[in-house]
């Protein structure tokens, strides 16, 4: 049992840790889960998604920012304050999105959504920097609490996945109506979301307050804190799997998402995006479940999964070429059901790989390990 033999405190920085770890997801995640709500409001369309990733993938700039503090202080002194400046900056920036997502500028008589891209950008430039630290500081603890940040992960996948069902995605049907000459008109007419984007920022601007608090409490008190796991061995992994973690989730799928999903309908887009958080959830109870499942035992265990993905990239990249004809256009249910299942397998998969990545590297390389695999992805 995983608390057989456990003090009190143990389970205090266990649930700490877990409520410091939603914070990861919540920044990656939490703004793409809501694109299928944005796309029919704000100007860019379908394109949304694709400029989006443009977007987040600039701001790894910030990793730069990153690896020079960590090498001009050569220690790990300044990773506590750029975290607690991380979520300092994300919790506001989540606060100005829900103000201020729907607002555009006009450019060559055409509006653009520059202020949600712009916040998302600095979204993503918390994201990447919060990369490279939430996960090492964990160093400083004993390796059960690995677990915890895992949990942490999976639970808030799984609040984004509740999140994005509640408030469901507009439904437009045709409402007939008799006018008055006796003639049947039919008007269009758009359901509601279950709660306004607005509220949904401020949902995670409120998660990410809860990670700031658990954190300091864990930086100030150094509850828990193990000051024998400091593990300086070089890298000795970063050779074989470095451009795997991942790749394609991050770089591909986001961008391609509408055009391999919305063609069938709005709503199967919408219930893809949130099914792959529920995903991630299922990935963390299957790692913990399976813990023996390690790559140490099981070494080519990473290149199948990464093999099974990019067959599963290969199709959606297909059906995003085709689109908007894609295969089954004619039975939406059938392909939209397949391309579903395909694209949420895909990113289940990376995820699965990442896990174990990152748990190889912290027991070969410690808080080094971490930060490089960290790093690649």
């Amino acid at each position: 049992m995983l608390w057989k033999n456990t003090d009190n405190s143990t389970i205090i920085v266990f649930l700490l840790i877990l409520i410091f770890s939603l914070c990861q997801n919540i920044l990656f995640y939490g703004i793409p889960i809501e694109l299928p709500a944005l796309i029919n409001q704000l100007p860019e369309g379908w394109s949304l998604p694709a400029i989006f990733n443009l977007v987040s993938q600039g701001a790894a700039i910030s990793l730069i920012i990153i690896f020079l503090l960590r090498h001009l202080t050569k220690s790990k002194s300044y990773e506590t304050m750029t975290i607690i400046i991380i979520l300092l900056i994300s919790i506001i920036t989540f606060v100005i999105l829900g103000l201020i997502w729907h607002k555009t500028i006009i450019i060559n008589n055409k509006s653009h959504s520059i202020y949600f891209l712009f916040f998302s950008f600095i979204i993503y430039v918390c994201e990447y920097s919060g990369s490279l630290l939430f996960l090492p500081y964990l160093d400083r603890y004993k390796t059960i609490m690995m677990r915890a940040y895992f949990l942490g992960d999976g639970i808030s996948s799984g609040t984004l996945a509740i999140l994005g069902f509640v408030q469901d995605s507009e439904k437009t049907q045709c409402i007939p109506i008799i006018t008055s000459a006796n003639q049947t008109i039919f008007i269009e007419k758009t359901s509601s979301l279950g709660f306004s984007v607005e509220t949904y920022f401020f949902l995670l601007s409120f998660i990410l307050f809860c990670s700031l608090i658990s954190f300091l409490i864990l930086s100030i008190t150094k509850i828990g804190q193990d000051k024998s796991n400091e593990n300086d061995e070089s890298i000795k992994l970063i050779n074989n799997n470095k451009n795997e973690i991942e790749e394609e989730q991050e770089s591909f799928l986001p961008g391609l998402q509408t055009y391999a999903l919305a063609s069938y309908s709005h709503d199967i887009y919408q219930k893809t995006i949130v099914s792959i958080e529920i995903s991630y959830l299922l990935v963390q109870i299957f790692c913990a479940i399976y813990s023996n499942i390690t790559i140490k035992r099981y070494p080519n265990l990473v290149h199948i999964f990464n093999i099974i993905a990019t067959l599963f990239l290969i199709y959606i990249f297909i059906i995003a070429k085709m689109s908007p004809c894609p295969p089954f256009i004619n039975n939406i249910l059938l392909g939209g059901s397949i391309s579903a299942l395909i694209y949420v397998a895909a990113n289940g998969l990376n995820h699965i790989v990442y896990i174990l990545l990152n748990i190889h590297f912290h027991e070969v390389s410690g808080e080094k390990g971490l930060f490089w695999s960290c790093f690649m992805v």
